[in-house]
């Protein structure tokens, strides 16, 4: 996308602006690599209409597992340690 059909794009959907704004994560995406906004349109909009995105809450999940697993093992050596003393 170029600059003019972004700022088209979000005169269109002031809730999708506002949506960008509210992370300057997203705005700093925006700036860097206008072709981006495309793809946080299609995010922001199925959000809106209540789709899941399971390929991101996979990722999240499996994350959240690997460190879990990480605590427990450095938890499982203190315990160790501990009967040793």
């Amino acid at each position: 996308m170029k600059k003019k059909e972004v700022k088209k794009l979000l005169k269109e959907n002031p809730e999708f602006e506002a949506w960008v704004v509210e992370d300057s994560m997203r705005v700093r995406a925006v700036r860097s690599n206008p072709g981006m906004a495309e793809e946080l349109f299609k995010r922001w909009n199925d959000r809106k209409r209540g789709r899941l995105d399971f390929d991101n809450i996979s990722q999240k999940t499996k994350r959240a597992s690997e460190m879990l697993t990480g605590v427990q093992s450095i938890m499982d050596m203190m315990a160790d340690y501990t009967k040793k003393l």
